[in-house]
């Protein structure tokens, strides 16, 4: 074992992943609302928790929450960023010694969403404190849950499939398994200390060309009827402010929508491409 491992998210998709392949190099320590009896209960935006961090001898922080239920953008900000900001602070003066943000790809200087912009800051401050940040792209696998997940379950019946806009919005994937044989590296290899990592597979798919290679998979035959983006952004605006609780978010349309041309992609993280 290389030591103890806190990793928070870790009921969570691709939090659940990171834990279960760290768990054979690291003894793991789950951090969330749902911990259990061997975890660490905590939420975004919790502080005091550098106590529990020495209690279990944590050497290794692996951070993967976020707050998604967020739709007020200074309220995100005081859970997401200031949590983070307070999370390592705390980590760092418990004697944590690495430290893995889990960001995204839609993380970058000119981002357009809410969800880019926050992120973006964490990664600052996950960087000044020696930390390495990964910037995966949309995780995909055999169960998977997110953006993902949510496509196969579209397609699942076959028939008639809503397209935001034209559906030439860009995508990059990676395996759930490449994004936690990534984390593990970067908590081993002191080379990728304060480096921001971008981990998904270089080739480009196209959200309409990636829904329909979903449907041929699955067996299914669809039909894409384009939604002008626009209208399903104001739709979602709409249902949010009136407290509606959605799987996907207007802030996430913007993401896809305005999303980075440029990926600096990092050669020495091996990732498969989707087929």
């Amino acid at each position: 074992m290389n030591g103890v491992c806190a990793v928070t998210g870790a009921n969570g998709y691709v939090g659940s992943h990171i834990a279960a392949l760290l768990a054979s190099h690291f003894a793991v320590v789950p951090m969330g609302r749902k911990a259990g009896s061997e975890g660490i209960v905590w939420q975004m935006g919790d502080n005091g928790v550098g106590e529990a961090l020495r209690s279990h001898g944590v050497t290794a922080l692996v951070h993967s929450a976020w707050d998604m239920t967020q739709t007020d953008a200074m309220l995100s900000w005081e859970t997401n960023v200031e949590g983070t900001r307070s999370l390592i602070a705390e980590a760092k003066a418990a004697g944590v010694e690495r430290i893995v943000f889990i960001s995204t790809i839609s993380c970058f200087e000119e981002a357009r969403s809410n969800y880019g912009k926050t992120k973006l800051a964490a990664e600052k401050i996950v960087i000044d404190a020696g930390g390495t940040v990964i910037r995966p792209g949309l995780v995909w696998g055999e169960r998977a849950g997110g953006m993902f997940g949510s496509l196969r379950k579209q397609v699942s019946g076959g028939g008639v499939v809503p397209m935001v806009g034209s559906g030439l919005y860009t995508q990059f994937l990676v395996h759930e398994e490449d994004l936690a044989a990534a984390v593990l590296r970067a908590l081993e290899d002191d080379r990728f200390s304060g480096r921001v990592l971008t981990v998904a597979h270089p080739k480009p798919w196209m959200l309409r060309d990636l829904v329909l290679r979903i449907a041929s998979e699955e067996g299914k035959q669809v039909k894409l009827v384009s939604v002008p983006w626009r209208f399903v952004y104001f739709a979602l605006k709409s249902a949010e402010k009136i407290g509606l609780k959605l799987s996907f978010r207007s802030d996430s349309l913007l993401s896809m929508v305005y999303s980075n041309p440029k990926p600096a992609f990092s050669d020495d993280i091996p990732v498969r491409s989707f087929s």
